[in-house]
Formats: C-alpha cells, structure tokens, sequence
C-alpha cells in the first residue's frame, strides 16, 4: 500500500506540473490551471493520507 501511495503523490505533483504547463503556454489557460491544480492537489493528498495511515499500522 506504501508503494500505492507514493504512487498517487507523484501523479499529484506530475498533475500539478502539467497545470503549470496549461497555464503557461495557454493564452486563455487559467480556469484549466485551477482545474489541474485542484485534481492534482487532491490526488496527492489521497496518497499522503493512504500513507499515513497504513504507514502508521505498522
């Protein structure tokens, strides 16, 4: 489930990054940014909770 987790955060981040990328190179990319940036965030944030609680049980 660790690996699972880890996983998750480093879609979050590569999701976060690909929202940098929209909002960049877009001219009209801002609402697809805060898009992006709102699924990566929470796709991270499951990863880290999955991971804390797992991580915690031993």
């Amino acid at each position: 489930m660790f690996i699972f987790a880890k996983i998750l955060q480093a879609l979050g981040l590569a999701d976060v990054g690909f929202a940098l990328y929209i909002g960049v190179t877009q001219p009209q990319g801002m609402a697809n940014e805060y898009k992006f940036t709102g699924i990566g965030i929470l796709v991270f944030l499951v990863g880290y909770i999955i991971e804390g609680y797992w991580g915690s049980r031993g």
